[in-house]
């Protein structure tokens, strides 16, 4: 069977693992996917800008010496988590293989053994990125086992929706902040509870925005999504374990944010994998190498591995909301 490996080299596998299909991650695909930058080292200093009233909550223990105050940003040495995956192709698995008759076969089968398994790992790494996004998308940035690596928190006072106020009102003072931050109004969508979205469309049905044509329920991948001029109020549920074990809402009832869809907020950074094979090639989002034989006849293991984080760069961008009914 060693003969095979010669078609499984690392490039191939990278290149399986890489243009493998997997299941969409909604937080990651939308925000953080356009914008990524490859390190050749794992250890990276991330600028933090704080705009328009953003601190720095909370570091880790092991980071609170490596943060930097630069006046406009933050500057905070960090190391891009790790994530190694193995999995095995046992010694049964390889005769059947050598049993069928012919290379062409024999390379056929067992690419698609192994896709399988990359297939398997790749959906794990992005189900992580998932995790990870969505805690940078809310200011919490968590790795992979769910430890606050540093948070932040703005001190402006959110937008409020409320009787006296028209929905007119309510998205001019969005854009207010956005150009206040950004220097420009991107297009955005507003990530909300539901009870922050029954409050809205109570507001639209008031101002007869539904019969003018100006609000509307679609569906938007299953979830029932409200558009009021033009803008989408998209359900979020997503939550989180803190310290003590307790789970915590993204989005607090009566509350939504404000994501811009700019690459100038989100950004994605990866480093080359831990193993011996990744340092001859530049840094990539995945990586495979070569299936390794195991001692005594066991099999052979496909290891991948990921090496990348999410970060939220311009946190003040993500204004927040909240309905006073």
């Amino acid at each position: 069977m060693k003969e095979l490996l010669k078609y499984f080299l690392v490039t191939q596998m990278v290149a399986i693992i890489s243009q493998i299909k997997a299941a969409p991650r909604y937080v990651y695909d939308k925000y953080f996917s356009k914008n990524k930058e490859g390190k050749l080292s794992p250890s990276v200093q991330i600028p933090i800008y704080k705009g328009a009233g953003v601190i720095l909550e909370s570091v880790s223990e092991e980071g609170e010496h490596l943060v930097q105050d630069k006046g406009d940003k933050f500057l905070i040495d960090l190391t891009i988590p790790r994530f190694p995956l193995k999995d095995t192709i046992t010694a049964a698995e390889l005769n059947q293989i050598k049993a069928l008759n012919g290379t062409k076969e024999q390379v056929q089968t067992l690419s698609q053994r192994i896709g399988q398994i990359l297939k398997g790992h790749k959906n794990s790494f992005l189900t992580t990125l998932e995790f990870m996004a969505t805690g940078a998308l809310f200011g919490k940035v968590l790795d992979g086992k769910g430890k606050t690596l540093f948070e932040f928190k703005s001190t402006q006072t959110p937008v409020i929706a409320k009787a006296d106020k028209t929905l007119v009102q309510v998205l001019n003072e969005i854009d207010e902040k956005l150009e206040e931050e950004l220097g420009f109004v991107p297009d955005y969508e507003i990530l909300a509870s539901r009870s922050y979205i029954d409050g809205i469309a109570e507001m639209a049905t008031s101002e007869e925005l539904f019969k003018q044509n100006q609000a509307e329920w679609v569906d938007g991948n299953g979830k029932r999504v409200l558009i009021v001029h033009g803008k989408k109020f998209i359900p979020y549920s997503a939550t989180y374990k803190n310290t003590k074990g307790q789970t915590k809402k993204f989005i607090e009832d009566n509350k939504a944010v404000v994501t811009p869809l700019s690459e100038d907020v989100y950004k994605t950074y990866y480093s080359r994998a831990n193993h011996t094979e990744a340092l001859t090639m530049g840094p990539k989002m995945f990586f495979s190498a070569q299936p390794e034989e195991l001692p005594l006849g066991k099999g052979w293991a496909v290891v991948s591995e990921m090496r990348a984080i999410p970060i939220c760069i311009r946190p003040g961008a993500l204004i927040e909301l909240e309905y006073q009914g």
